[in-house]
Formats: C-alpha cells, sequence, structure tokens
C-alpha cells in the first residue's frame, strides 16, 4: 500500500502542499479545506507537514460510529476516505488518530482525510522541496 512519506528536514514551510491540496478539491486556495498541514516549530525553527500515514489498523476507522460508517478503504489506493453524506463530524476519528492528521471542515458537516488524490497526491507532485514522497 502506498502512502506519503514526509521528510521534514526537506520542508522549508513555504505550504504549497497545503495550497494544491485545496485547489485539487474545491478549486480554490484554502488551506483550511487542505488534508495536509505545515505546522511550524518555533523551538526549533522547523516546519512539519502533517498528513494521513495510512496506517494499515487504522484506529479512524473502528473509531467511526457503528451506524454511521462514514469512512472506509479505497480499494484502488487504499487511502482512507470520507462518505460525505454519513460524516456526522463527530470527532471520534480525530480523537482515535495517533498523528493527528484528521481535521475538521471549516464549513461542512464532515472530516478532512488525505485521500491520495486517487493516487496522484498532488501536494506529492507540486512540492519544490521534494519534502514529500508518494512511496510503497
Amino acid at each position: 500500500m502506498k502512502a506519503i512519506k514526509v521528510k521534514a528536514e526537506k520542508c522549508v514551510g513555504c505550504r504549497i502542499c497545503e495550497q494544491w491540496c485545496s485547489v485539487g478539491h474545491y478549486d480554490l486556495i484554502n488551506p483550511r479545506k487542505s488534508r495536509i498541514s505545515v505546522h511550524r516549530s518555533h523551538a526549533d525553527q522547523a516546519s512539519y507537514p502533517l498528513v494521513c500515514r495510512q496506517c494499515p489498523d487504522a484506529p479512524c476507522l473502528g473509531a467511526c460510529p457503528d451506524k454511521v460508517m462514514a469512512l472506509s478503504r479505497d480499494r484502488a489506493t487504499g487511502a482512507i476516505r470520507v462518505d460525505e453524506e454519513s460524516c456526522l463530524a463527530c470527532g471520534k476519528c480525530i480523537k482515535a488518530c495517533p498523528y493527528g492528521a484528521i481535521k475538521k471542515h471549516p464549513a461542512e458537516k464532515q472530516v478532512l482525510v488525505c485521500d491520495l488524490c486517487g493516487g496522484e497526491p498532488q501536494c506529492v507532485k507540486h512540492c519544490p522541496e521534494q519534502a514529500l514522497s508518494y512511496i510503497e
């Protein structure tokens, strides 16, 4: 299964990954709607891209309420998918994620999880520093 690997030491904090993610999903630049987030550590003067690691055991999948089952794994890409119609934005998957890679949509009643852009992650494609890679 492929996932996005982060090389934090290469990240310069340009946030182009956030821009391309929001453009790819919503046709607008809005980092709050991005499925990848760049966090700045002032203590060590470094930037860290945070994105779903597509965990094989994916605790977020088990955290979604049984009646809802808004999260599933895409059979083709292996990515965690959100059924936007079913999602209640209850936040249980957010709490279950050990990496903090899931967040609530800023306006809609749903969560945002990296879906690997259908197997062609735009954040990886457009990262000018090659801090992101899409690997097995």
